[in-house]
């Protein structure tokens, strides 16, 4: 187990879950430390480790979900109280479509996405206003399928680098009125079946994917995950008395210096 390993599940264990390109840093990291990510190996054990800690974190959440489906889609019982969370998980599968698909797309016509720090620089600021701006909207709304569904549309752009996944369906969340808790524990799971996706691609393009659980990988998937959890109650905790323009300032930081340094 190498430090640079390790370096790297800190890193994916804490800035996955925050709304400020965790591949734009990971970008800076590797030039500036010359840190690696050694190989698909690496990318899927960072990622199971961030999957993981959302599922922890969301136990309860994804029974409810489950037990909702089960008795309206199921069962037929269409009065029960679990109706919320039956409609929350259709609205997270639909909501998903559009990224996935895009996902599937750009890897199989165009093997992924650029790398600029011009276009990175200009992407973090770009959207750290939009996250400002976003986050002064007073109203206080929940998740409809409509809502669902535009935020999931939005998700496609979290593929220009520097955009940040988590950063758009915030900001898009705040444009539609969700309030900043509803926003963000809808961001993180919506985050499943994106991490989901992405891990499959990877997983089907390594030729021997049971090399993919070493040892080695299971300590990087402990520590993402244990760090993942820490970070998503702490991001909760601090959008319950604070704002969301302390990310959106520090991405217009983080993109002027790319612009001007790199």
């Amino acid at each position: 187990m190498t430090h640079d390993l390790i370096s790297l599940s800190i890193f994916q264990g804490i800035a996955e879950f925050l709304p400020i390109s965790s591949n734009a840093h990971l970008v800076v990291l590797e030039k500036l430390f010359g840190i690696h990510t050694n190989g698909l190996e690496t990318h899927v054990a960072l990622h199971f480790g961030s999957l993981l800690a959302l599922f922890i974190y969301f136990f309860k959440d994804f029974c409810l979900m489950i037990f909702g489906i089960w008795v309206y889609d199921i069962k037929g019982l269409k009065k029960h109280p679990g109706k919320q969370y039956r409609d929350l998980a259709w609205i997270l599968v639909l909501s998903s479509i559009p990224a996935l698909a895009v996902g599937f797309l750009i890897k199989k016509f165009y093997g992924g996405t650029s790398e600029s720090f011009v276009v990175m620089g200009i992407a973090s600021i770009v959207f750290g206003i939009f996250l400002i701006v976003a986050d002064s909207n007073p109203v206080d709304r929940f998740v409809t399928y409509k809502r669902g569904a535009a935020i999931g549309i939005s998700q496609c752009l979290a593929f220009i680098p520097g955009a940040s996944r988590s950063g758009i369906c915030l900001t898009v969340a705040r444009f539609l009125g969700l309030s900043r808790i509803e926003a963000t524990r809808f961001s993180f799971l919506m985050a499943i079946p994106t991490i989901l996706g992405a891990s499959a691609l990877v997983i089907l393009d390594t030729p021997n994917a049971s090399t993919l659980f070493t040892t080695q990988q299971f300590i990087l998937i402990g520590i993402t995950t244990g760090l993942g959890i820490l970070t998503i109650q702490s991001l909760l905790w601090f959008l319950s008395r604070h704002s969301l323009c302390f990310f959106g300032f520090y991405r217009i930081i983080f993109g002027i210096l790319l612009l001007l340094f790199f």
